[in-house]
């Protein structure tokens, strides 16, 4: 089996032309794609309509050539986009392809990249940052990884999940139910939907992946204690969603893709250095100038978490005063991963205060390299 992916760029939130000019050139057969992961323009909160557009447009382009409708396409891949393109990031998909070798062949030598996808059973508003969508996000994750035939959740390096977030009418839903949602805020604030939602998800990673326990893991230790955490998740949500997609990122022996995937949490906000960790997960030596590791370098993937207090290195800072905190989190990563891989296409969420996602205070970032010579 051999994975590979494409990154395409996109001049507004419905330009889906440079995916068509890969399918009409044969570069890309439309059916061989499980996955597109990407940044679109927007607000980057739970109904963003820029998001919303791109969703759409994706879908469509997709239906169109594959003879499906736009909502088989929703069933049949996964779709993970993160809304706002702050700072220097170029909106863009990035196209995952899975296709089995024409002729069978050994495997590599070294891990190669693979994935693996899944839909969790539909999430309820009421589930919602509760054991509901922990559960559900934490068995799609383990389909996940048996779609990617993996074993070891040591050779897992990513979970990227999309799951829905709370909107007014879906609050409202469960009320009419006779349901409580964990919160009525349905921003990316301290308790916000969109908060509970990404952690509750992270959670169901670290439980599918043995990352914690299960005592560990219940309603009210959500978005408090943060002692519980992925090394590898990096979770969205947003309001279109009904279900948690898991696009699941490893390596095994087995592939025959020219790819590579490594991965390392960054200890700050401000952490470079992991950058060069990630290289090193991935089999590429440290030390590298820019200009060699953006040959290298395929795609590049980032978690910013704001910090949990005013103070980075015992230094103080007014990121958390800011109005729009999450956009310069998430500006901040572009730029550290651009100055570092010399690539702007690079697919960075964040935003929330303090997270499940990566050791506290800290974010997880991964990369993806080519091993061609």
């Amino acid at each position: 089996m051999r994975t590979d992916v494409y990154v395409c760029q996109m001049r507004t939130p419905a330009d889906v032309s440079e995916i068509a000019k890969l399918f009409d050139a044969g570069t890309i057969d439309p059916a061989d794609i499980v996955a597109v992961v990407g940044k679109s323009e927007g607000t980057g909160l739970g109904r963003d309509v820029g998001r919303e557009t791109a969703d759409l447009a994706i879908r469509t382009l997709l239906a169109q050539r594959t003879g499906c409708s736009p909502a088989e396409i929703a069933d049949r891949i996964c779709i993970v986009l993160s809304g706002g393109s702050p700072g220097v990031i170029t909106p863009h998909v990035a196209l995952f392809t899975r296709k089995a070798d024409p002729e069978p062949k050994p495997g590599n030598s070294s891990p190669r990249l693979v994935v693996g996808l899944s839909h969790s059973e539909e999430i309820l508003p009421e589930e919602i940052g509760r054991m509901g969508q922990i559960s559900k996000v934490r068995s799609a994750v383990s389909s996940a990884m048996k779609d990617a035939g993996l074993t070891d959740p040591c050779d897992v390096h990513l979970v990227l999940v999309k799951a829905p977030s709370l909107t007014t009418e879906s609050i409202a839903d469960a009320n009419s139910r006779g349901h409580e949602t964990v919160t009525r805020d349905v921003s990316i604030g301290p308790e916000g939907a969109i908060c509970y939602s990404n952690d509750g998800s992270a959670l169901g990673v670290a439980l599918a992946l043995g990352e914690a326990t299960d005592d560990q893991v219940h309603d009210s230790m959500v978005r408090r204690d943060w002692s519980v955490y992925s090394d590898v998740a990096m979770t969205s949500s947003g309001g279109e969603k009904t279900h948690a997609e898991v696009l699941l990122l490893g390596n095994s022996t087995g592939s025959s893709s020219p790819l590579r995937i490594g991965h390392r949490s960054m200890r700050t906000i401000i952490d470079a250095s992991a950058v060069g960790g990630a290289l090193e997960s991935a089999g590429v030596a440290r030390g590298c100038d820019v200009s060699e590791t953006s040959k290298t370098v395929v795609y590049a993937l980032a978690k910013m978490i704001m910090p949990e207090t005013a103070e980075l290195d015992g230094r103080r800072i007014t990121m958390l005063d800011d109005q729009v905190g999450y956009h310069v989190a998430k500006a901040m990563g572009g730029f550290l991963l651009a100055s570092l891989t010399g690539h702007t296409a690079v697919f960075v969420s964040g935003g929330e205060r303090n997270s499940h996602q990566g050791p506290p205070n800290g974010n997880p970032l991964a990369v993806i390299v080519s091993m061609m010579e």
